[in-house]
């Protein structure tokens, strides 16, 4: 790797893990409950799905995880009281996943967070910088999706 591609691996990395961190810290001093990151992730998408009724199969399907992955997820979702699992009407073989009151508390700071820490770096920048940095990132957000699909 030359120089340039050193320090863009390590501001990826850096960045990732610090946004991770942001994150599990804001809401732990807000919420005092026991979360982690991809649990909050995993409620958030639930909490997206509200009006047409999550399943396992569009929670797995949205975060883009294994079926046996969000089963264990959101069994243990529902041990922790934040998601309740009520028998789908047209077929019982399904359950519809919803948020309880303290996964909509979690639900709502969450995307709170989000707004905030938007708010907080879009004040740094001048018109013309937002416009450069959004493009670049829509281009990086662009290249990982890709690689994702592969």
């Amino acid at each position: 790797m030359d120089n340039f591609e050193k320090s863009l691996n390590q501001v990826l990395v850096d960045t990732f893990n610090s946004i991770l961190k942001y994150e599990e810290t804001s809401l732990k001093s807000v919420l005092n409950v026991p979360i982690t990151i991809t649990e909050t992730h995993m409620i958030e998408a639930i909490g997206k799905q509200e009006n047409e009724g999550a399943t396992v199969s569009t929670i797995a399907s949205l975060l883009n995880i294994a079926m046996p992955t969000a089963t264990v997820a959101v069994k243990k979702l529902e041990r922790k009281g934040f998601i309740r699992k009520t028998p789908c009407e047209k077929d019982g073989r399904r359950a519809i996943i919803v948020l309880t009151e303290t996964g909509k508390k979690i639900d709502k700071a969450h995307r709170l967070f989000h707004e905030k820490m938007v708010r907080n770096i879009s004040r740094q920048y001048s018109g013309a910088e937002k416009e450069v940095l959004l493009k670049a990132i829509t281009t990086l957000n662009g290249f990982f999706r890709a690689k994702a699909e592969v």
